[in-house]
């Protein structure tokens, strides 16, 4: 690598940075504020909160690390050429195929970056992130029991307990079971507990009543007991640890299921399948766009008056990519046998980028043929 080679890739560096900070920065933001319910009903810290989120810092980087790379590409590139120094760069004798060098090098560390987060960090990232979710909503007495506030544990179910104790004692409790519409059923009791054992969450109600007010009936109709027991182990029932996502699975897992996942009724072998081969493919294009963005800028010559129609032809070509690698793995999830076509468009923006810089190559040689 030659000092030019070195100026160029530090030109791409400090903008893929600064895109890859802002980029990631607002999907992680997007993704951080569904997860602030669940982290405030159980009662959790801002720590935890911060630790749970954490966790979706490999899933925004997916995403932003390609658009980081063809956002830094054009940046720096338009720079360079606005202010002449591709021009002097190619004049000094630097062909189309030469300033690939330093690009090429840039997208494959951006693709290496890529492999790292893809195949290992977000596998590992969103297993964490079910199994703390599943600690929080397994969680039921931080959950359940909170003095003087109404809660919705699950949609149509309404609970308030006016005092509790450090024993898990509740005083004065209300629930109202509004599931069935057209059968609302609230119940009220002095006292109550909270039973959890491994295989079932239990209230268990003192001295209250039953009321029933049927829709289209006036007459209510009320039972006073001594004792009473409300299951609601079916209602906050904790997710099945074992059943990961395809999103969630390494890639091996995903190509080689074992044979409890291949007997569950979760397989879906076009789902996996698609999962594998996205994980695989997405790294591509953070190679490609860099690439894609200089063929842009270069094989269309110098401008004075700016290349912004070629900075929009470059965003169009990596949406393209990038929409073709999503709309073929909506295929695959039907239809397994079809996972090669996932790799055709990157497939197409190599050869679209290949023809770019040939056509920037030949341009000198055309124009000296007119002198």
């Amino acid at each position: 690598m030659n000092r030019l080679d070195r100026y160029f890739l530090a030109q791409l560096f400090g903008p893929f940075g600064f895109f890859a900070l802002v980029i990631a920065g607002i999907l992680w933001l997007a993704q951080a504020l569904p997860l602030i319910d669940n982290v405030i009903e159980s009662g959790q810290s801002g720590l935890v909160f911060l630790e749970i989120t954490s966790y979706l810092v490999p899933k925004v980087l997916m995403v932003a690390l390609p658009i980081a790379a063809l956002s830094a590409a054009l940046y720096a590139l338009n720079k360079l050429y606005s202010e002449s120094e591709l021009v002097v760069m190619m004049t000094a004798g630097q062909s189309p195929m030469a300033l690939a060098r330093p690009v090429a090098i840039f997208g494959t560390i951006a693709m290496i970056l890529m492999t790292v987060v893809t195949l290992f960090l977000v596998p590992a990232s969103q297993t964490r992130l079910g199994q703390r979710l599943a600690d929080f909503r397994s969680d039921f007495a931080k959950t359940l029991i909170r003095e003087g506030q109404f809660i919705h544990p699950a949609s149509g179910i309404t609970l308030f307990i006016r005092d509790t104790s450090k024993q898990g004692e509740m005083a004065g409790l209300f629930l109202s079971d509004r599931r069935d519409e057209s059968n609302p059923v609230v119940y009220t009791a002095r006292k109550a507990l909270l039973l959890q054992d491994d295989t079932s969450v239990r209230i268990v109600m003192f001295d209250g009543n039953i009321q029933r007010l049927p829709i289209g009936t006036t007459q209510l109709s009320s039972v006073y007991f001594d004792q009473f027991t409300y299951d609601i182990g079916g209602l906050l029932a904790s997710p099945d640890r074992g059943n990961r996502t395809p999103f969630a699975r390494y890639v091996p897992e995903l190509l080689w299921p074992d044979e409890d996942v291949l007997a569950s009724d979760y397989y879906k072998r076009g789902a996996y399948l698609a999962e594998a081969n996205h994980k695989l493919v997405m790294p591509l294009s953070a190679l490609l766009l860099p690439l894609v963005a200089l063929g842009a800028i270069l094989a269309g010559g110098f401008r004075r008056g700016g290349f912004m129609g070629r900075v929009m032809g470059a965003i169009g070509i990596g949406l393209f990519i990038q929409a073709g690698i999503g709309v073929s793995k909506s295929l695959v999830q039907g239809n397994g046998d079809l996972f090669w076509i996932m790799y055709l468009p990157p497939l197409i923006g190599l050869i679209i980028a290949l023809l770019l810089l040939y056509k920037a190559g030949r341009m000198p040689r055309r124009h000296r043929r007119k002198a």
